[in-house]
């Protein structure tokens, strides 16, 4: 038997075929709050997107994302529970999905990024956005 054919049959081989690494960094809109008895800390980032429309102007649209972190992740934790709106950190972590009746009576998709590393990149900055809004294309964090 060849060692390429030895290779072919060892289990490891798809251990990490499939992987679920996000990274994202944006803006708090709104403080962090402690949840489950204390044991997580949830907060919603705003990213700023650019695109060209079909005029070729640059344009700018907000998404938003939902963000929790373990008390068991002490160094993430010691981060994120002190989070206030406006600060700009970059997280990374796995995204969790699962579906949900909209009060329309819809079926719906809601994402979860559950953070294992918490870096806060800037404190708090004056310029915001709120749900719905973009931030401007010229303003650079503070």
């Amino acid at each position: 038997m060849s060692n390429t054919e030895t290779n072919e049959t060892q289990p490891t081989e798809n251990l990490f075929a499939d992987t679920n690494i996000s990274m994202k960094s944006g803006h708090l809109v709104k403080d962090a709050e402690l949840i489950g008895d204390g044991k997580f800390a949830k907060f919603r980032i705003a990213t700023n997107k650019e695109f060209l429309d079909s005029q070729g102007q640059v344009q700018n649209m907000a998404n938003y994302f939902n963000i929790i972190v373990s008390s068991n992740l002490k160094d993430a934790f010691a981060i994120a529970q002190n989070l206030k709106k406006g600060d700009w950190v970059y997280i990374k972590g796995e995204d969790s999905s699962r579906s949900i009746d909209t009060v329309e009576g819809y079926k719906d998709t809601a994402v979860t990024t559950f953070a294992y590393k918490v870096v806060l990149k800037k404190e708090k900055t004056e310029q915001v956005p709120e749900e719905g809004q973009a931030l401007e294309a010229n303003s650079q964090p503070a």
